[in-house]
């Protein structure tokens, strides 16, 4: 027991360094996990956030799409529309 005594009191610097170092290292870890974690939850909404945008998108996309489809439907309508008001005019001339 004096041989363990006298060695901790002759290299009690060096032992308190190693275990300062442990310490800090486990501290060191402990902090880096709740990083990681953090992070890997901030990842996480952010990529919700992108795959909220992609759908806005394609619905912006697709709205896109419809209006295009509305207004082609809309061109035909009106154009049709002229056709027939000229017939109508047309035979109204020839019955009076």
């Amino acid at each position: 027991m004096t041989q363990f005594k006298e060695f901790v009191l002759a290299n009690f610097k060096t032992i308190v360094a190693i275990l300062s170092f442990a310490v800090t290292m486990y501290i060191q870890h402990v902090n880096n996990t709740a990083q990681v974690a953090e992070l890997k939850l901030k990842c996480s909404t952010l990529e919700l956030k992108i795959e909220d945008q992609y759908e806005r998108i394609d619905a912006i996309k697709l709205d896109k799409a419809v209006f295009e489809a509305t207004m082609t439907q809309f061109t035909s309508i009106q154009t049709d529309l002229r056709e027939m008001r000229s017939d109508i005019k047309e035979l109204l001339k020839n019955k009076r």
